[in-house]
């Protein structure tokens, strides 16, 4: 039987988001799934680490990575393992369940672009890529009680479900994907969209973030979300944007001098 208390304690301690509006739903959460099936789901998205130069050339497939690291996943790891070992120690069995958000382009960025994909090809390097993560997080967490989910295998897309977006987060986002597209950002200028398209891009983003909540509740447990600095609330409400309540979010890795959210 886990301690309850200390385990609330030690999710607490590990949370860097101030008045956190999850932290009254992850008592709940935990007792229902500990009661469903004997253990907690600690889920983490990962992002690959995709090769933008690809998509001008005759090999755009290769746009999708094969091997999984060295990438944003590398500084997640020594805290999971953390969390992991306190709360075993507190009686709480758990289960690392990693999420490999790899179909955001090919739902939101490829729709507008000239792009001849071999299609079968691309999802073999997104199995590829899966199985390399598997084979990364095996060594790292052990065999037993950890997961890895590819979005695209697992045909989370976006539904036919209107999301909800104020104008505040629209603005928000459509400023992130103009960063993304600059020179500053990961596709290095390569791309360019107008507003207009931007905008749908935004909107069709969120439309697959609610798909990826309800991909989540029907999971269970908790969410270690990894998507800032400065948009931490933002992805968390973006997973609520069709309707789902998808799974309380706590915020291990929250920088001390951006901890004012």
């Amino acid at each position: 039987m886990f301690q309850k208390e200390r385990v609330l304690k030690i999710l607490e301690r590990y949370d860097r988001m101030r008045n956190n509006p999850d932290a009254r739903y992850l008592e709940r959460a935990i007792a229902d799934q500990v009661q469903r099936e004997g253990f907690l789901r600690l889920c983490v998205f990962v992002c690959p680490k995709f090769n933008s130069r690809a998509l001008f050339s005759g090999t755009p497939e290769n746009y999708m990575p094969i091997e999984s690291g060295p990438d944003l996943f590398e500084p997640r790891i020594a805290k999971i393992i953390s969390l992991r070992e306190d709360l075993i120690r507190a009686g709480l069995l758990t289960e690392i369940n990693i999420i490999i958000g790899d179909n955001d382009a090919e739902e939101y960025i490829f729709p507008f672009m000239d792009l001849i994909l071999d299609v079968n090809l691309y999802r073999q390097r997104q199995s590829i890529y899966r199985i390399s993560f598997e084979q990364r997080c095996q060594r790292l967490f052990g065999r037993s009680r950890c997961l890895i989910w590819s979005l695209a295998e697992s045909n989370v897309v976006a539904d036919a479900s209107s999301p909800k977006i104020s104008t505040i987060e629209l603005r928000k986002e459509l400023n992130f994907l103009k960063w993304l597209f600059s020179n500053e950002g990961p596709y290095r200028g390569m791309l360019a969209f107008s507003e207009e398209v931007l905008i749908r891009m935004a909107q069709m983003k969120y439309g697959l973030y609610g798909a990826q909540g309800k991909f989540l509740e029907m999971l269970g447990g908790i969410l270690l979300q990894t998507e800032g600095p400065g948009v931490w609330l933002e992805r968390t409400s973006m997973l609520r944007s069709t309707g789902s309540p998808a799974i309380p979010a706590i915020y291990p890795w929250i920088r001390k001098d951006e901890k004012q959210e």
